[in-house]
């Protein structure tokens, strides 16, 4: 029973990503913490679920793919997943633990929640950001993809000031998010002990799963006009920063 609520979440919140360009992966993040009672699988298996998913809509949408921007991302990146592995080490011999998978980090996603409200009601907005920001925005989300799982909200504030339409916006960021998922994969394996063939009943399922709500969502996308597309993507991420907030501190 719990193996078909994770197919049907993983068919809808794919298709929901695919539609308004994310949210998907942050819903089904908390429905798999929901059924799988261990945290940093939970986190290893998203990843792998989401790399399919991010796969997917990067070629459907391929054309619209901003290359110099995916060249940045990728450097920030990389360095990020470098220094999220000197971060993981060292709070290993900190704590004093054989693994990662001891180690809570929970409290990172209120401030991920404050920082994406900053970002979209405080900051000063420039007409169109310059494109070498994501130098930045791919180490932030080098480093915090091991940590926290779905990085989407954290990355999706900077593509919404770069002039993009609809197609660029999902795309771009799905080849991001792809970038970091694959990359956090050597992560787990080596610091977290998981073994992904040993999980192959959950994957396997769920993969197909995304690989078909992906594909449906883009269907769907053709008809939303581009004005209501940008609040749906606006009003889904202010919702996610609401809940990183609320949900991890416990106020209700």
């Amino acid at each position: 029973m719990e193996l078909i609520i994770l197919i049907i979440s993983a068919f809808m919140t794919s298709s929901i990503s695919a539609v308004i360009g994310m949210g998907g992966g942050i819903i089904l993040l908390g429905i798999m913490a929901i059924l799988i009672p261990e945290g940093y699988l939970v986190i290893a298996l998203h990843g792998m679920i989401q790399l399919v998913s991010n796969s997917t809509r990067t070629y459907v949408y391929r054309e619209h793919i901003k290359k110099n921007l995916i060249k940045e991302f990728s450097v920030g990146a990389f360095i990020g997943l470098i220094a999220s592995s000197i971060i993981i080490i060292f709070l290993i011999n900190l704590f004093n633990v054989s693994s990662a998978n001891e180690i809570k980090t929970d409290f990172l996603k209120p401030l991920i929640g404050l920082f994406i409200l900053w970002y979209l009601f405080l900051k000063k907005k420039r007409e169109v950001e310059s494109s070498q920001s994501f130098y930045f925005v791919g180490g932030i989300s080098g480093i915090s993809t091991v940590f926290i799982g779905a990085t989407g909200p954290l990355i999706a504030p900077f593509f919404l000031n770069k002039g993009f339409n609809k197609e660029n916006i999902i795309v771009n960021k799905a080849a991001c998010q792809m970038i970091t998922h694959l990359g956090k994969i050597p992560l787990f394996i080596c610091f977290f002990n998981v073994n992904y063939f040993n999980e192959y009943n959950i994957l396997l399922p769920l993969i197909i799963a995304v690989y078909l709500g992906t594909n449906f969502g883009a269907k769907i996308l053709r008809f939303i006009p581009e004005k209501l597309f940008k609040k749906l993507f606006k009003v889904a991420l202010t919702l996610i920063a609401i809940r990183l907030i609320i949900d991890n501190l416990g106020l209700f």
